[in-house]
């Protein structure tokens, strides 16, 4: 199982909160690609931030990134 860091690719305001370039959570997975498992990613900046991109549309490869740790 591989641990990924998800980090935003811009400035953004999600819900009337700016969020920063950069602004990261870690996940594990077993897939090659973490987005194939969205909702772990979701719930992850949720936990973490207390930020919900997935009702305002960010939860994507458009505005988040990731590498492998």
């Amino acid at each position: 199982m591989a641990t990924y860091e998800i980090k935003t690719k811009e400035k953004m305001n999600v819900a009337g909160e700016f969020v920063d370039k950069g602004l990261s959570v870690q996940i594990s997975s077993m897939f090659s690609n973490p987005f194939d498992e969205i909702e772990k990613i979701h719930k992850a900046f949720m936990r973490v931030h207390g930020l919900d991109f997935k009702s305002t549309g960010y939860l994507n490869m458009g505005y988040l990134e990731f590498n492998k740790i």
